[in-house]
């Protein structure tokens, strides 16, 4: 019994899931812009996608938050990965309502907000642990 109670004090708490995932995601959306920057910027691709390039790093931000929460959670993979896209999300209508002449529901904020909930969710997916199928024997 004291080994028991000196293994549950031994134990450091974990990272909470709901925590790590949308930092993740909060952390990542400006690497990620700033290398569709550098691509823009050295002329490997044309100015004309930036609009597509801003929406494709939000769903990548998203994407590596929910894989980041599901992976800390375990369980219920996609919940926990969409759950962090939806903070993301979140984050960038606050952020849209603070810009000066940007409205938080125009068509390019609700773009956004879709690509980090699906990019959560896809990042929960990604997680998830699979149980290997059971193996069945052919009767004979």
């Amino acid at each position: 019994m004291t080994t028991q109670t000196e293994r549950r004090s031994a134990r450091k708490p974990p990272v909470k899931w709901y925590v790590l995932g949308p930092a993740v995601c909060i952390l990542s959306l400006p690497v990620f812009m700033y290398l569709c920057a550098l691509l823009l910027a050295r002329e490997l691709l044309p100015f004309s996608l930036a609009d597509e390039l801003v929406t494709a790093s939000v769903f990548l931000a998203g994407t590596a938050g929910g894989a980041a929460g599901s992976a800390v959670r375990g369980g219920k993979a996609v919940q926990s990965g969409f759950i962090s896209g939806c903070v993301l999300a979140a984050a960038l209508a606050v952020a849209a309502l603070a810009a000066p002449g940007e409205g938080a529901l125009s068509a390019q904020c609700l773009r956004h907000a879709i690509a980090a909930a699906a990019g959560g969710a896809f990042g929960g997916a990604l997680g998830m642990r699979r149980r290997p199928g059971k193996r069945r024997r052919k009767n004979r």
